[in-house]
């Protein structure tokens, strides 16, 4: 089967392309999506985010839960490959190539290898500073590094420095995918192409701008209540850079699924509310849940640094003005098209655990409360308030232009300055702008992930923190938090930093994101969470899919 004219063949498009499908440089949402088919991790997360065995069939963790112990499955099989043909014994022949099984010792290398200076990783960050000896391998002085351990071929071992409860969590990423040594060294640079790993799938075919096929592993080592798993026989991925143009093919039923809703046909399917059309839900599935990722106005809020000196925005009051001048509901409802959901709660979004937006009251429309605080700081009605410069990118032109409104409702003036995204990232870290536009997607389903850009240690350039807020308050309650393994407990420490961040004001929530997938009809298993992620081995068609 090459190009799905037979079989259960799954269509899509992706319309930014595909850079790599090697996982150690999985950064984007399309690498995510695809290595995920294609590779394995000890663990992995559920429509609930809760962590579920993968590669690992249990685990333990140490008392002080600086130990992780993982016990892993002793069927797991590579893709078959020509870089196991001289491989003597644990080797086993798929199709025209030679496979082995996985073991304990496949981990150490994957993490050790994300964690080389020499792979320059995208994902090195997630073991910086968590791991034991590390820091020794990374300067030379050991050429192992000894947190990675692995006493036998299915006991595989993490040591950290100090406990992080969100580290299963973090383990599910694909950065923590198996990869064998084996193909890592054969194909050295053309390993992005040539991958290698336990997933579902394997690549039969990638044309890369035009193409993608990946046919079924034979061979996978999960069960579906005793159905072998996946129950597709393939994947095929387009690279159109038209979310219109894939939009039409897939109302001609040339594609099988769409992520997510463009602006060029958003009021086509969607009513204000966010409810889906009649004409549109009566031929399609649609699945709406949210998504981790907030959209928000950044503002910096350290005073010493010179382009905060003597500007407006080093005022709390002001700050929590332009808060309460914000009707985001109206937003939402019209901008968005219910394609959100306000944010008038902490910095942690809807869908993520243990969120609860009684527990965090955030700001919501109240144009007496921001003019009373803008006279307070000394601006009555805006009156003498320089005017604000927004930076921003053109793609959220409407969101910039709706800020704008909102402002001179209580007698702000607001420009707007549109600029490249790189451009406004390397802006706002250098501490040369004072109010920008951004977003925070979830690496790992923990509310640390979003509190970690208030804390101190963690200021820009060389961390996200790039409001410059600092308390002490909330340094302690977040050191703290981490060395608290229950997780209810935990998730307080993580609302109270959020309320305590929000009376400060360093940002200006929007709204939370909300997720839309597209599925033709007679298709099953597509399994999605608040993680936006991809997983298809349980993924079946009907004949109603089958016959478009």
């Amino acid at each position: 089967m090459e190009t799905g004219d037979k079989g259960q063949v799954f269509r899509m498009n992706l319309a930014a392309g595909l850079k790599t499908l090697d996982p150690a440089f999985a950064g984007d949402k399309r690498a995510v999506w695809m290595t995920a088919q294609l590779y394995n991790g000890l663990v992995e997360l559920d429509g609930d985010l809760h962590v579920q065995p993968a590669i690992a069939k249990r685990w333990e963790i140490s008392e002080d839960a600086k130990t992780y112990r993982f016990i892993l499955k002793d069927s797991v099989l590579y893709h078959s490959d020509k870089v196991f043909e001289d491989l003597a014994v644990g080797s086993s022949r798929q199709n025209q190539f030679p496979t082995r099984k996985v073991i304990a010792s496949d981990f150490v290398y994957s993490f050790t290898r994300v964690c080389n200076p020499a792979t320059a990783s995208s994902g090195a960050w997630i073991f910086s500073g968590k791991i034991k000896g590390l820091e020794s391998f990374k300067i030379g002085d050991n050429p192992q590094i000894s947190g990675f351990q692995a006493p036998n071929d299915t006991t595989f071992e993490v040591h950290l420095t100090a406990p992080f409860p969100p580290f299963l969590g973090l383990l599910a990423m694909p950065y923590c995918y198996v990869v064998p040594k084996e193909a890592v060294e054969f194909y050295g640079d053309r390993f992005r192409s040539n991958p290698v790993g336990t997933g579902p799938f394997r690549l039969f075919r990638w044309e890369e701008g035009h193409h993608l096929i990946l046919h079924k592993h034979p061979l996978y080592f999960e069960k579906d209540n005793g159905a072998q798993l996946p129950y597709l026989d393939a994947l095929s991925v387009r690279f159109m850079p038209s979310k219109l143009s894939a939009f039409v093919e897939f109302l001609q039923g040339k594609l099988d699924f769409i992520n997510g809703i463009d602006d060029s046909y958003k009021d086509e399917i969607l009513n204000l509310d966010g409810s889906i059309k009649d004409s549109y839900a009566s031929r399609f599935q649609f699945e709406l849940a949210p998504q981790l990722n907030i959209e928000y106005l950044g503002m910096l809020v350290d005073s010493s640094l010179e382009a905060a000196k003597g500007h407006p925005l080093s005022d709390l009051r002001v700050r929590q003005a332009l808060n309460y001048a914000i009707d985001r509901q109206k937003m939402v409802r019209y901008l968005l098209n219910g394609m959100g959901y306000p944010a008038e709660s902490g910095f942690v979004p809807n869908g993520m655990p243990g969120f609860d937006a009684t527990a965090v009251p955030g700001y919501t429309y109240d144009l007496n409360k921001a003019h009373a605080l803008l006279k307070e700081a000394g601006y009555p009605n805006g009156e003498g308030l320089p005017q604000l410069t927004l930076n921003s990118t053109a793609q959220y032109a409407h969101i910039s232009e709706y800020v704008q409104k909102s402002f001179e409702q209580i007698g702000v003036s607001l420009d707007v300055q549109n600029m490249q995204g790189g451009t406004l990232r390397e802006a706002s870290k250098g501490g040369r702008i004072n109010l920008w536009r951004g977003s925070w997607i979830a690496d790992y389903p923990e509310g640390e992930n979003y509190l970690a850009l208030f804390y101190s240690p963690n200021q820009a350039p060389n961390g996200p923190n790039t409001t410059r807020f600092s308390h002490p308050n909330f340094d302690e309650l977040y050191r703290n938090s981490q060395g608290i393994t229950d997780d209810s407990l935990r998730q307080s420490y993580y609302q109270e930093m959020d309320r305590l961040m929000l009376a400060h004001a360093p940002i200006i929530p929007l709204y939370y994101d909300r997720s839309l997938r597209i599925l033709q009809k007679g298709i099953t298993g597509l399994v999605g969470n608040p993680m936006n992620h991809l997983q298809l081995k349980r993924v079946k068609k009907g004949e109603e899919s089958k016959n478009n």
